[in-house]
């Protein structure tokens, strides 16, 4: 059971009414709110007690610093009572709900933070070898575009002769040997052939008659 009253120093007592906060201080407001104070209660404390001195004694509010020096060395303190305790404790409840929620709310955040920051990394890891993939299909398609690139200029090369070739046919009728095996497949040695016509019928032809190179009008009959 706490003491019915207990004395503080006067300067202590002043100090806290002009708003000065020290160890005696934060001792005086502990015994007139019968409460075990940190630093985020204190200042609730000292304003709910403050309001309760001055109803109690509302000269107070009057006196200068010098004044309530004055009043004596020493001052007795009470504890607040049953009422204004009743209010005290109802704030304090309300703090320690909030201090509470802001606690729980924080360790959330450290959660979040260090989940986000692990899927960051993930998201770092899947970038790199996104990248990674990208520069071998790069080069892939590189040496893929150089290598066709070359074929192209070889079999460009091979027809441009070709051309020249079959250009060259054209005008001298002599079928050179870069040229011979392309005329065999794609049938220019028959057409040549059928250009140059049948050869010529010899003196000793029969002109589709038999008898060789009998004379037909030598004949008694004729």
């Amino acid at each position: 059971m706490s003491e019915a009253r207990k004395i503080f120093p006067m300067d202590t007592f002043v100090a806290y009414l002009k708003g000065d906060g020290t160890a005696s201080v934060a001792e005086m407001l502990g015994y007139l709110t019968q409460k075990d104070l940190d630093d985020d209660s204190t200042p609730f404390a000292a304003a709910l007690a403050k309001a309760w001195i001055y109803e109690q004694h509302p000269e107070l509010t009057k006196m200068s610093k010098g004044q309530m020096v004055e009043l004596g060395q020493s001052v007795s303190v009470a504890p607040m009572p049953v009422k204004a305790k009743a209010e005290v404790d109802e704030v304090f409840a309300k703090l320690a709900d909030y201090k509470g929620q802001i606690n729980a709310k924080g360790a959330k955040i450290d959660e979040l933070t260090k989940a986000l920051a692990a899927k960051d990394a993930e998201i770092a890891a899947l970038s790199a070898k996104v990248k990674e993939f990208e520069g071998q299909k790069k080069g892939e398609a590189e040496a893929l575009f150089v290598t066709t690139e070359a074929r192209i200029v070889e079999f460009t090369g091979k027809l441009e002769a070709l051309l020249k070739e079959v250009e060259e046919v054209k005008k001298t009728g002599v079928v050179v040997a870069g040229v011979a095996g392309v005329a065999a497949a794609t049938g220019a040695a028959p057409a040549a052939e059928a250009a140059s016509g049948p050869a010529d019928a010899g003196p000793g032809s029969d002109f589709g008659f038999s008898g060789g190179s009998q004379d037909p009008f030598a004949d008694s009959k004729w």
